[in-house]
């Protein structure tokens, strides 16, 4: 059987847009690591095409190939060391990725021997925490108010307000809000 030709699906311009991105957070996005410098971090990420709500919290060492790709709600925080893929990422209000944690959003597509590259979303709504190194496939959404324990794998629709772990992750139970504070 000949090998054949491997077809690069991923455009000149994205290609081009992430080495700008890639140099300028080299230079003006990951050296600026204290607190103090969170707005200037979202500044850059703004100017790249993020869409980013009030009050935010994101730490210069997550890794973000594409940030015009990332949409965060208010309130919300990606931690330390957080990596995000190239596909599309949804994160809503109130939100907490923890530290670590893998937003797989892109994947490749297993039905042709090229596997050529597919970009899919991730969304995660409002209320909903990611746990230490979870790792999130393409294509899923994690429901209203959901934890995903740490080091859960997910590979399907979380719903709201539920608690999964594991790998796969799996229902453990429903989670209770007592009070809203």
């Amino acid at each position: 059987m000949e090998i054949p030709k491997y077809i690069d699906t991923i455009p000149k311009s994205d290609k081009i847009y992430r080495l700008l991105w890639r140099i300028t957070s080299l230079f003006l996005f990951k050296p600026f690591s204290l607190p103090i410098f969170n707005g200037w971090r979202i500044f850059l990420l703004k100017i790249f095409g993020a869409k980013i709500g009030n009050h935010c919290v994101i730490h210069a060492s997550i890794e973000l190939p594409s940030p015009k790709n990332l949409t965060l709600g208010s309130y919300s925080a990606l931690a330390p060391q957080v990596k995000l893929h190239f596909g599309k990422t949804i994160i809503g209000n109130k939100v907490t990725v923890s530290q670590r944690t893998y937003l797989c959003s892109a994947t490749h597509e297993t039905t042709s021997i090229n596997t050529p590259f597919v970009s899919g979303t991730i969304v995660i709504k409002d209320f909903a925490w990611i746990a230490a190194e979870a790792f999130i496939m393409s294509n899923v959404t994690i429901g209203e108010g959901a934890i995903v324990g740490a080091r859960a794998a997910v590979f399907k629709d979380v719903d709201d307000w539920t608690i999964v772990g594991g790998n796969p992750a799996k229902f453990i139970k429903k989670r209770i809000i007592y009070d809203n504070q």
